[in-house]
């Protein structure tokens, strides 16, 4: 009998463990990793494009880091920074809805430039609208953040589909008098939704809308719950 009871207890601990190892995993699902394991292949541009002369590159380090650093320098036509940015051409969906209570988890190294004050994370999406004066084929969310800390969340209620050209921020009223609005409850088309992070198909990471020198290493992107 004893015997019984103790492996009874044995397996509901089993049981316990199973379920706690289980939820933990579902609390977060990485994204994109950098080096040689990464899945992911990545192109840097800068607004040189658009006439500016920002400078900034890209590279996989030996530590498993992806290493984006440059100079972000006023484009004189808009009178404003300019930008550079790094962004995934592979192709791919990722369903992440599960996630909508939640955001995007970054793991950075700690060499960041925590003092720059234009690092913002974006990600595009089937069927998410374009902003307004985008270029780009498909809408995208974007949302700003400081490189102070090695885990950075940024919840999903902070990313804006309609953010500014001119800024990248989603509450600039652009010089053709176009007001842009962030998500909030007065604004939910603009906010990311359920059916758009059922079919997410890119990443990309910007220094823009603020002068000055970068450097952040990420070492993993995510999709958390906190």
């Amino acid at each position: 009998k004893n015997q019984h009871v103790t492996t009874m207890k044995k397996a509901c601990l089993v049981v316990v463990l199973a379920a706690v190892v289980g939820n933990a995993a579902a609390d977060e699902v990485v994204l994109a990793t950098f080096g040689s394991a990464s899945s992911l292949t990545w192109q840097e541009m800068n607004d040189p494009v658009m006439g500016g002369e920002s400078t900034g590159n890209f590279s996989l380090t030996a530590n498993a880091t992806g290493k984006f650093q440059g100079v972000v320098k006023n484009v004189s036509f808009l009178g404003a920074p300019g930008f550079c940015q790094v962004e995934t051409t592979s192709l791919f969906s990722t369903n992440i809805s599960s996630f909508l209570d939640g955001g995007i988890a970054l793991t950075i190294a700690a060499t960041a430039t925590p003092t720059y004050g234009g690092f913002k994370f974006a990600f595009s999406a089937v069927g998410a609208p374009r902003h307004h004066g985008g270029h780009e084929a498909t809408g995208s969310y974007k949302t700003s953040f400081n490189a102070s800390s090695q885990r950075i969340f940024l919840p999903f209620a902070s990313f804006s589909s309609d953010w500014s050209d001119y800024t990248g921020d989603c509450d600039t009223l652009d010089p053709d008098g176009y007001q842009h609005v962030c998500c909030d409850d007065d604004h939910t088309d603009v906010c990311p939704d359920a059916r758009r992070l059922a079919q997410v198909t890119g990443y990309s990471i910007w220094a823009e809308g603020t002068e000055g020198t970068f450097d952040l290493e990420v070492t993993q992107i995510a999709a958390a719950l906190n």
